[in-house]
């Protein structure tokens, strides 16, 4: 794979906002979005789509705080099969953590820097 260009330097216009889809494996208990192999992945979005049957998957962007004690219901997001939630305000994907209600599901996310192309 080619690396993106960084700099503007004989060109018009470049792409800065490099964006990567991933999947991954989530059940009941609570764990970091990963990012595929590194751990964690840049960006300031992540776009979780609930592909998953049955169940509730609940996204948390401040898990750290749920595991420290605070009310875990205020942090969590919850997608029902077939909803989609963008989170914003983000520095990596291992920000957000996901866990399932009950069973297991494969759920798939989309990183990416910013939603519009800044002028």
């Amino acid at each position: 794979m080619a690396l993106p260009p960084t700099s503007n330097e004989g060109t018009q216009y470049y792409n800065k906002n490099q964006c990567r889809s991933f999947e991954q494996q989530i059940s009941t208990s609570l764990v970091k979005l990963s990012g595929g192999a590194v751990s964690g992945f840049p960006c300031s979005e992540v776009i979780i789509k609930g592909n998953h049957s049955g169940g509730v998957l609940f996204v948390y962007d401040r898990a750290e705080l749920y595991t420290a004690g605070v009310p875990e219901d205020e942090y969590r997001w919850p997608l029902s099969a077939g909803e989609e939630f963008t989170f914003r305000g983000l520095t990596n994907v291992d920000q957000v953590s996901a866990k399932m209600s009950a069973g297991t599901a494969v759920i798939g996310y989309r990183t990416q820097f910013f939603s519009t192309n800044p002028a």
